[in-house]
């Protein structure tokens, strides 16, 4: 059997934003859709974060903490984390 199309599971959640040290930064917590999907000709597995904080080529950045400017310290920013590519997730580019 072969599939022709992508395999999605979308969970709800609530956010409430992450500074560079992890902690929460948003007075009231935001509704967010995570979708955790996977293309049968591929073997990458992704996801899609659709939240007004997230931003980053791959959606991999939370702005909730700095809304003004895409990064902050080290210029990698702050990381979602509902965010993830696989296999991308495990490389470290230096």
């Amino acid at each position: 059997m072969t599939l022709d199309e992508y395999i999605t599971q979308t969970y709800p959640v609530e956010c409430k934003g992450r500074n560079k040290v992890g902690d929460e930064v948003l007075d009231h917590s935001v509704s967010v859709k995570v979708q955790i999907y996977e293309s049968p000709k591929s073997n990458m597995i992704s996801s899609n974060v659709e939240c007004p904080h997230n931003t980053g080529g791959h959606g991999q950045r939370c702005k909730a903490s700095h809304p003004e400017v895409d990064k902050v310290g080290d210029g990698k920013g702050v990381r979602c984390p509902y965010s993830f590519d696989i296999p991308y997730a495990f490389e470290t580019k230096e």
